[in-house]
């Protein structure tokens, strides 16, 4: 009976562990979905998309890392971020862009 709880226990983690990482997407998974969802929304050229692939990939990678860092640390983070998506749209697809965020 031992050995048979500890197997339900074992298999029980393994399950856990693996919906666990399955669940974790690739900061280009993530990116993409953005950048695609942002491409119907504004209507952002090739050249935008590009561009802001490369910004979200950037971002997700450093928020993955920043999950430890400060509060400041991470406002600055996002400041910069803004400012590298501002820079790539249009005034009027940023002027969107902001009211999609909210």
């Amino acid at each position: 009976m031992k050995k048979i709880t500890a197997l339900l226990v074992l298999v029980f983690a393994l399950f856990v562990g693996t919906q666990a990482v399955s669940a974790q997407q690739k900061p280009e998974e993530i990116a993409k979905a953005k950048v695609a969802d942002l491409t119907t929304q504004l209507d952002l050229t090739g050249d935008q998309q590009r561009a802001l692939f490369r910004v979200f990939v950037k971002n997700e990678a450093v928020m993955v890392k920043a999950k430890s860092a400060s509060e400041e640390d991470v406002k600055a983070m996002q400041a910069v971020f803004e400012k590298e998506v501002k820079a790539e749209l249009t005034a009027e697809q940023y002027k969107k862009y902001l009211t999609l965020k909210q």
